[in-house]
């Protein structure tokens, strides 16, 4: 067995409590995913419970359970969960009933009577420690090498499901910004075309040039439709197009009525 971090330490590091929360598994409801990783932990240490726990500041929550019905989550009690989650490697209790790091812990002086303890830790790819995978009896237990390497590989896997969660819900939530984003875009556009309608409207008689002003040094020959200003009181006659792109783009512009001349007019005057 290897040596642990301090457990005070790494129950309250705020980075990993971010990388905890990053992956929105806390309180979740269970969709299965992490049962199978319980079952197999139970079988592979030969023992009737077996969790899949993620570890909080101040709670031990279970993502699955093999033989542990009813029960959400437990406390943050040093000597098993909140131990050996940040163990540097497989965290095993032989007899808790003699381990002077688990003799006070609720589980094994209650009525669970807890004596054999497993546990490798789940770490995230940028090296978090979010919780365990456990096999749990109410006897005494060894484990082989190979148990120990497999319990490991289980915890693995429950780190990699994590990253295809993560993956999943970054997606998801990618094509909601992109949808509410065009939807925003479409009732944006919508009013505008509204307002150039309406502005075409009135401008109808008044006095333009033939061409649309707003093409730039490249010049534009679509026919003038309506007349923008900005907030400095110039303003210049364009088509449909570059009147669109004008509004969209340029913060201070906006449509004019047909009187607004600008600041030229009033240097003419």
């Amino acid at each position: 067995m290897s040596s642990t971090t301090d457990r005070s330490t790494a129950l309250t590091d705020p980075a990993r409590l971010a990388a905890v929360r990053r992956y929105e598994i806390l309180d979740a409801p269970t969709d299965g995913q992490f049962d199978t990783i319980a079952a197999a932990a139970a079988a592979l240490c030969g023992t009737p419970i077996a969790t899949v726990s993620i570890v909080d500041a101040d709670r031990v929550w279970f993502a699955a359970t093999k033989g542990l019905d009813g029960v959400t989550q437990v406390g943050t009690e040093p000597g098993l969960c909140a131990s050996a989650f940040c163990a540097d490697g497989s965290y095993v209790v032989n007899d808790a009933a003699i381990d002077p790091r688990t003799l006070e812990h609720p589980l094994v002086r209650g009525e669970l009577g807890l004596r054999f303890y497993a546990a490798a830790p789940i770490i995230t790819i940028d090296g978090h420690r979010l919780g365990t995978v456990t096999a749990i009896d109410a006897m005494p237990r060894q484990l082989t090498d190979v148990q120990h390497t497999v319990l490991g590989h289980l915890a693995d896997q429950v780190a990699q499901h994590l990253e295809l969660r993560l993956a999943a819900l970054t997606a998801v939530r990618a094509e909601r910004e992109l949808r509410e984003e065009a939807v925003q875009r479409a009732a944006a556009a919508a009013e505008l075309a509204e307002r150039m309608r309406a502005a075409a409207a009135t401008h109808t008689a008044a006095p333009r040039p033939e061409h649309c002003q707003l093409g730039g040094t490249k010049g534009c020959t679509a026919p003038a439709e309506l007349k923008l200003a900005d907030s400095w009181g110039d303003s210049a006659w364009g088509c449909n197009q570059h009147v669109e792109e004008a509004i969209l783009n340029v913060r201070s512009v906006f449509i004019a009525n047909e009187e607004l001349g600008g600041l030229a007019a009033y240097l003419n005057r």
